[in-house]
């Protein structure tokens, strides 16, 4: 569990370094809370997505089989 939260944390920082950088480069420079907020829902669903991607629950396969039809015989 402590890889994905590293994995989440690294992500998060790396993704809020490049949403204000573009941020200072268009001159759209937004409150803290936002970055702040941002960071943390990014970091959240990355941390998840690497979870599920190690436990093998988001490949192809298994998202076929959600849309299948279940057989009535």
């Amino acid at each position: 569990m402590k890889n994905y939260f590293i994995r989440a944390v690294v992500a998060a920082v790396s993704y809020t370094a490049i949403y204000l950088l573009l941020d200072l480069i268009f001159k759209n420079v937004h409150s803290v809370r936002e970055y702040v907020t941002s960071a943390i829902i990014f970091g959240l669903l990355f941390g998840v997505g690497c979870y599920l991607d190690d436990k093998g629950w988001n490949s192809w396969k298994k998202v076929g089989n959600l849309f299948k039809r279940k057989k009535t015989d």
